[in-house]
Parts: C-alpha cells; sequence; structure tokens
C-alpha cells in the first residue's frame, strides 16, 4: 500500500473518530440539558424510598412537580366564591378559610354594620394581592362563618389571605401590606381590624411551602403503540367506558360525585383531543397522569388508574412505559403506590386530605 493510501486510510479513520465524538459530545450536552430542565426543586418523592418501608425495587415512573414559576398573577379578593385552579373548584360551603393555610385578621364592630358597607370597603383595598383573599362575616343566628351577604348584619368579621399555593410561600412585604389593607378597609366600614403578629405567619408560609415541595408530586405512565396507530375512535370508546369525559381543553378526565378529578389522559404529544376530529385522528401514544395532593383517595385512585392503564394497552394492542419508554413493571406499580401512601400519611400529619377542600386551595 503506498504511502498516500495509508495517508488517506488515516484521515478517513480521523473523520470517523471525530463524527462519533462530537455525536457523543452532543448526546451528553442534550442529556444535561434535559436533566437541568426537568429536575425538581424539591427532593423526588416517588423516586426515593418511602418512611418506615422496606426498599423495593425502584420504580420507572417519573414524577414530576406542578409548581408553575412565579408570575405577575393577581387574585381579586371573594366574598361569595373562592378562587381555585381550573378544572375544578372548591365548592363554595367548603371554602371558608383556615387556620392551617390562612392569614387572617379579626374584624370587630361596635355595632352590627350590614355585608355591604364591608364589600365596599374591601373590594378595591384588598385587590392587587397575588395569593387568595376572602371575607368573612359570623353569622350569629347560624353559628358559623360565611360569604359576606350584602343585606345580613355582621359585629365579627374576618379578612385572609393563603399563605402559600404552587407559585411559593407568601412574602412578608405582602403580609405587611394585606395587614395594612385591612385596618384601612376595617376603618372605612367603621369597624376595627386586629392584625396578628407577621413573623409568625412568614414562618408559617415558609414551612407551608416546604410541605407543599414534599409531597407535591404527579405520577405519569404512557400507553405507546406497539404495532399500529391507535383510532381515535376507540380511543373515546375505551375512554368513557372507563367514566372518563372529553372536556373543552382535549383531555379525558375521570370525576368523581363531587366532580374532582381522579385521574386524566391526553396525547401523549399533547396534542388536544377535539370531539369533532375523533373519528379522523390517530394516536402513537397516550399519557394518563394523577395529580397526588389533588387527587381524593389517592392510593385508591392509583389503583384505579392502574387498572385503566392495563386495560388500555391491552385493548389498543400497546405497552404501558415511563418516559424512558422501558416497560413499567408490576414491582414498579407496587413500590409507587407504597410511595402514595406515604404521602397520603404525611397529608394526613397536618390534617390535609388529597382532593379536600384544604388541599384543592393549597396546590392550586
Amino acid at each position: 500500500m503506498s504511502d498516500l493510501q495509508l495517508g488517506l486510510v488515516a484521515i478517513g479513520v480521523f473523520v470517523v473518530v471525530a463524527v462519533l465524538g462530537y455525536n457523543k459530545w452532543q448526546e451528553a450536552r442534550y442529556r444535561r440539558e434535559a436533566d437541568r430542565d426537568l429536575k425538581s426543586a424539591h427532593d423526588d418523592v416517588l423516586m426515593g424510598e418511602p418512611t418506615g418501608l422496606a426498599a423495593t425495587e425502584p420504580p420507572k415512573i417519573q414524577s414530576r412537580e406542578r409548581r408553575p414559576v412565579p408570575g405577575d398573577e393577581r387574585v381579586e379578593p371573594t366574598f361569595g366564591t373562592s378562587v381555585a385552579a381550573a378544572p375544578e373548584a372548591v365548592p363554595e360551603e367548603t371554602a371558608s378559610l383556615s387556620e392551617t393555610i390562612d392569614f387572617i385578621v379579626p374584624i370587630e364592630a361596635g355595632e352590627e354594620i350590614e355585608g355591604r358597607a364591608m364589600i365596599d370597603a374591601t373590594v378595591q383595598a384588598l385587590a392587587g394581592f397575588s395569593k387568595r383573599v376572602r371575607v368573612e362575616g359570623f353569622n350569629e343566628s347560624g353559628g358559623r362563618w360565611e360569604a359576606l351577604r350584602p343585606a345580613e348584619r355582621y359585629s365579627r368579621m374576618r379578612a385572609g389571605i393563603q399563605l402559600a399555593d404552587r407559585r411559593g410561600a407568601l412574602g412578608a412585604d405582602e403580609l405587611t401590606a394585606f395587614g395594612a389593607a385591612v385596618q384601612q378597609a376595617a376603618a372605612g366600614a367603621g369597624a376595627l381590624a386586629s392584625v396578628p403578629d407577621r413573623d409568625e405567619a412568614v414562618a408559617r408560609a415558609g414551612d407551608l411551602d416546604r410541605f407543599c415541595g414534599e409531597v407535591d408530586i404527579a405520577i405519569a405512565m404512557h400507553v405507546v403503540s406497539t404495532r399500529t396507530l391507535f383510532a381515535g375512535t376507540k380511543i373515546r370508546a375505551l375512554a368513557e367506558a372507563a367514566g372518563l369525559s372529553l372536556e373543552d381543553d382535549g383531555r379525558f378526565r375521570r370525576r368523581d360525585d363531587r366532580a374532582r378529578v381522579i385521574f386524566e389522559l391526553g396525547n401523549m404529544d399533547r396534542t388536544p383531543f377535539r370531539a369533532e376530529t375523533m373519528r379522523s385522528v390517530s394516536s402513537a401514544g397516550l399519557t394518563i397522569e394523577l395529580d397526588v395532593p389533588r387527587t381524593p383517595e389517592a392510593a385508591r385512585s392509583f389503583e384505579q388508574l392502574r387498572e385503566f392503564a392495563r386495560h388500555l394497552a391491552q385493548a389498543l394492542d400497546g405497552a404501558v412505559v415511563d418516559d424512558n419508554r422501558a416497560s413499567v413493571s408490576p414491582g414498579a406499580f407496587d413500590a409507587i403506590l407504597a410511595q402514595v401512601q406515604a404521602v397520603q400519611r404525611t397529608m394526613a400529619a397536618r390534617s390535609i386530605a388529597p382532593g379536600g377542600p384544604t388541599a384543592l386551595r393549597l396546590f392550586s
């Protein structure tokens, strides 16, 4: 072989090695970027070992923290309704202020005043805060707190602001501003507001936010095609037979008799399903999700999700996989269930039931 041929061979080998090395470098870079984008700010509850449980097969289902980036959202004060994340609402009769998650300012009047006067005084003063605000009056005849009614008369009232939600904890400056606004509004209506200690409330807000970070997890798994694409008509038929309904945002949801979401089903590529196009649409994969702290009886609901995923895969000739498209084994399902139960226990220790009114407000 001539020197020229040897040189060409050497150059060819070098080029091949360089291309392979570049590809490996690109792959590693993308993996690091993906890890950085997906990494939770809190420990991943589902991927760790639950307290008091023996080590078991590591679950392959990815958990995703559902805590949106803080923004400039503002919440208007409420008197007759509550503010909660769509698509669920906290029923008005159970949306009362809570010592567990609200900073509550008592308001007293020397003589009874109409609810309308307090509403007029507070509707502007308490607007513009980043957390849920609610004003209530004590109904003496009924012996209970209620949303202010314009024609009702009250001598005892209270205003509250939520200490934390999925955007984070309420800050000291906003707490101070809220207390001052309540005092000003109460004085305008001829009443007196007594603002509790701010530092204690700030500490409670931080503690509540840390608790949220520990239990705020979602479970997602996928049913993917192993042969042919899934027909939209069959997807809809299977979903509806399992008690799910297609909603306006293009996702199927199974709800309980109080309209709380048990779990939901969507297109794996996030393309919304539409009722008018289900006959012509097809999908290569479906995603089933369960938002643990917002789901009533989360462990039981997870069992329902597990059965639905198995049935869906069998009927569509698909496979149940995790985010890495690895098959989800029975052992992985059992490990996830054990950790969902651990989350339930953690929430129960705070007297916050998954899917209950307090949880729906807190995890909104």
